[in-house]
Order: structure tokens, then C-alpha cells, then sequence
């Protein structure tokens, strides 16, 4: 199932901050989709994220 994640879960699972992800989405490092005037990251965006820093640090 994929979840639509707000701002607090998706820092929580990422482990950072409300401005981080919102530098985050700002930046498009990190993939959201918005509905109405509320972003969110979907679990399939916040995997692919965690696997470019995977990669990254490889």
C-alpha cells in the first residue's frame, strides 16, 4: 500500500526536521505530489530518495 505522508511523517521517517523536508520539496531532491494546498511524499517517493543517498554514499 502507499501511503500519502505529510510533512511530520515524512520527517519523522526520514528523521529530520518540518524545514527540512520543506527544503526537501523545494529543492525536488525529494519527490511530492500536492492535493488542494497540502504536499505530500508518497512511501514509493520517500524510498527512492533514501536509495539515491544509498548510492550516493557508496
Amino acid at each position: 500500500m502507499n501511503k500519502n505522508n505529510d510533512h511530520s511523517e515524512t520527517g519523522a521517517r526520514l528523521g529530520v526536521s518540518r524545514s527540512v523536508v520543506f527544503a526537501l520539496w523545494a529543492s525536488g531532491e525529494l519527490g511530492s505530489v500536492k492535493i488542494g494546498r497540502r504536499r505530500f511524499s508518497t512511501d514509493r517517493q520517500i524510498d527512492a530518495y533514501l536509495s539515491r543517498l544509498e548510492q550516493a554514499s557508496a
